[in-house]
């Protein structure tokens, strides 16, 4: 009686661990599903935002002031107006900068740089969790954040992201503890048609260019 009561207390605890083994398991791969689905369902998006940005020698914060367009996969406008005016372009194949007070444009194949790129998970149609280890950080003031850790060395150590009444809302990059990039969308559309014409780059004329297109 006694090795019964005994293999069937060890069967009991093995199928208890499996069981939660398999439960664990599970956990861990819905780990980030909300943004997951979220990321998979967006074809387009198109918002403003505003962008603060410590600026650690005069111990002061730098605002900023743009306009934001995604097609995915591979096309995205990231274009300041205020303080000083630029316009980053995603083509699908380039990544061109235009700074405008300087009249200079520079490229670079995206694939050189595409690792390096925070809203590569956003931008291209890969699962967030083969570049990215996802935590779910819980909610906030109505906002549902996600934090992101680069799997591979990048120059930022990990991004943020908020979610609210299923839009994504807020994206902060962390370069360190003390060096956060923060952006907040406002007048979001998702999945509304942008016209293609909108991710290509033209060249201002007389504008310096460094580097060359693929």
């Amino acid at each position: 009686m006694k090795s019964f009561l005994n293999a069937s207390i060890s069967v009991f605890v093995i199928s208890s661990s499996l069981l939660f083994s398999t439960q664990v398991y599970a956990a861990k791969d819905n780990l980030g599903a909300d943004l997951q689905n979220y990321v998979n369902q967006l074809q387009t998006f198109k918002a403003d935002f505003v962008q603060t940005q410590p600026d650690e020698a005069l111990f002061a914060t730098n605002t900023s002031i743009g306009h934001f367009e995604l097609n995915r996969p591979g096309k995205l406008v990231w274009q300041y107006f205020k303080p000083n005016e630029q316009k980053i372009v995603v083509d699908g194949k380039n990544l061109w900068v235009y700074d405008e007070d300087l009249d200079q444009v520079t490229v670079r194949p995206i694939e050189e740089i595409k690792a390096e790129l925070p809203l590569s998970w956003l931008l291209y149609k890969e699962p967030i969790q083969s570049k990215f280890t996802i935590i779910e950080s819980g909610d906030k003031n109505g906002t549902q954040w996600f934090n992101l850790t680069p799997k591979a060395a990048t120059y930022f150590q990990s991004i943020d992201v908020g979610m609210k009444n299923g839009e994504m809302t807020d994206v902060w990059m962390y370069q360190s503890a003390d060096n956060i990039t923060k952006v907040q969308f406002t007048n979001i559309q998702s999945n509304q048609v942008i016209p293609y014409k909108s991710f290509q780059f033209n060249l201002p004329e007389g504008a310096d260019l460094v580097g060359t297109p693929q």
